[in-house]
């Protein structure tokens, strides 16, 4: 007979025919009551074999459902792993990019700074140049008007004028005169105040004759003298 079986089948099969031979070879020196007694005997022998490969069996897919269990849930942490891998590769990919970002950014941070001080070290060298013409061109007035300059902290010149009022040739008037960091003349603490000051700044800035911003400076004292008698 051509059938299909499984293992079991003809594995159950074999121990039948073979469980039937052995006894029918011994059933010809049996009496009735022991073939009775020996085919029970071997029936039983035959279900509890069976009954124990059908526990095993049963035990045996336990394991592969509990298998399959444990291998869907290694499964889905790997799954999960991963997941988490690639958020970490992003970030990390994200952290590369802001930081060639922030490098480019400090980068030209420190051109502009570099440029800053450039220009900053030509102003200053300028200014200097500046103040030692403002030397120069106040030493013309120093003794035919009373002219005083005293150097002050941060390259600041105070020109303190005398000889204006008539009634205490030694009263002081005063201004401070500096250059700011565009190299622009900048006119500050006039004592007695002036309210042309802010005119006065923004006519030497345009002229640049400081010799003519003395001159409007001692001209502004005389008068305010003037004005208070």
């Amino acid at each position: 007979m051509s059938i299909n079986k499984t293992d079991d089948e003809q594995s159950l099969h074999a121990f039948m025919q073979d469980f039937r031979t052995r006894f029918m070879s011994q059933s010809n020196e049996m009496s009735p009551q022991e073939i009775k007694d020996s085919y029970k005997e071997s029936l039983q022998n035959v279900t509890d074999s069976w009954v124990k490969k059908y526990r095993e069996g049963e035990m045996m897919i336990e394991k592969i459902l509990e298998f399959r269990e444990e291998m869907e849930i290694q499964n889905k942490r790997i799954e999960e792993k991963q997941d988490d891998i690639l958020r970490e590769i992003a970030k990390v990919k994200e952290n590369e990019k802001v930081s060639v970002e922030l490098s480019e950014h400090i980068q030209t941070l420190r051109e502009e700074l570099a440029r800053k001080r450039e220009i900053a070290l030509a102003n200053k060298k300028s200014n200097k140049e500046k103040l030692k013409e403002l030397h120069k061109s106040a030493t013309l007035f120093k003794e035919r008007l009373g002219l005083e300059i005293r150097k002050l902290r941060g390259d600041r010149l105070q020109f303190v004028f005398r000889c204006i009022n008539p009634k205490d040739l030694e009263e002081p008037y005063s201004c401070i005169i500096y250059f700011n960091e565009e190299g622009e003349y900048q006119l500050t603490g006039c004592d007695p105040p002036l309210e042309c000051i802010a005119e006065y700044e923004k006519k030497v800035r345009e002229t640049k004759n400081f010799s003519a911003l003395l001159a409007n400076l001692r001209k502004s004292f005389a008068a305010l003298c003037t004005q208070g008698k």
